[in-house]
């Protein structure tokens, strides 16, 4: 029989490892002496010890490693954790992808201005957040829906739209967070229209400081905070605003001859 010394030596594990694999089970020693607790190893071990060492130097769990060890399928589970490496792998190297991008969008510089605006009639379309953050982000095919139904009704109705659409986010109930899609209205909608989700508004006429994107949104990964947005809370930040109860607006602006630009604004101040 072998010491444990010597067993470290032939299987080019660690008195430590070794130590340590008896404690968990994964490696014992043929024979434990008494008193005195010395380990020794049966020559028939070895191989065990060259496929514990050879898996764990892998990566592959130790629990993993006893049961391979056990059943003689160590090349089934060193094969099925190469597949999850490369899973893993797969899904850090896309979250660096997408942690690049989103850094390289909030490095590009957004201008920010205060401006004063008309009063604008809306009609919304409500979509509630999770408060509890199972579902903190609401897709955009779920906006895109609120939003065209929105549009074929304001249509039909005959209220326009009077421009391009917007996104606002508002503080809702117990402690929910509301996205609410909007259509700008040639006129105020009819009380008929408060129904379900549905909802009627109006902007009034205000002065508000509004963050201006005007680069590509191409690279901007789905779900990403728009860097227009967190460009304008810096603002806020530096001027020491308290924006509690705050709504958010969100718009795509289009000119003639120029890409289109996000719009991300706030109200500073209502008018009489």
């Amino acid at each position: 029989m072998l010491t444990i010394g010597e067993f470290a030596g032939v299987t080019g594990l660690s008195v430590k490892a070794l130590r340590h694999y008896d404690d968990k089970g994964a490696l014992s020693p043929a024979d434990v002496s008494h008193p005195g607790g010395h380990r020794r190893y049966d020559e028939a071990q070895v191989r065990a010890g060259v496929l514990v060492k050879t898996l764990r130097d892998a990566g592959v769990p130790l629990p993993t490693v006893a049961a391979a060890v056990a059943n003689g399928t160590a090349m089934e589970e060193l094969q099925a954790h190469r597949r999850d490496v490369l899973r893993a792998r797969e899904a850090e190297d896309a979250a660096f992808d997408r942690a690049c991008a989103v850094l390289r969008a909030l490095s590009v510089p957004v201008e920010v201005v205060e401006r004063e605006m008309p009063a604008q009639a809306y009609v919304g379309r409500v979509l509630t957040l999770d408060p509890d953050g199972a579902d903190p982000v609401v897709g955009d095919d779920e906006a895109n829906v609120a939003f065209g139904e929105l549009f074929e009704r304001v249509q039909g109705a005959g209220l326009g739209p009077a421009g391009m659409f917007w996104t606002a986010m508002r503080e809702g109930e117990r402690g929910a967070v509301d996205l609410v899609c909007c259509w700008p209205t040639l006129a105020r909608a009819g009380a008929d229209w408060h129904e379900g989700d549905t909802i009627v508004g109006e902007l009034p006429s205000r002065r508000e400081l509004t963050a201006i994107w005007r680069a590509s949104s191409a690279d901007l990964p789905d779900g990403a905070v728009h860097p227009a947005l967190v460009a304008l809370f810096d603002r806020i930040g530096d001027r020491r605003m308290d924006m509690g109860g705050f709504e958010v607006r969100q718009s795509v602006v289009s000119a003639a001859g120029r890409d289109a630009a996000v719009e991300v604004s706030v109200t500073l101040a209502p008018h009489e």
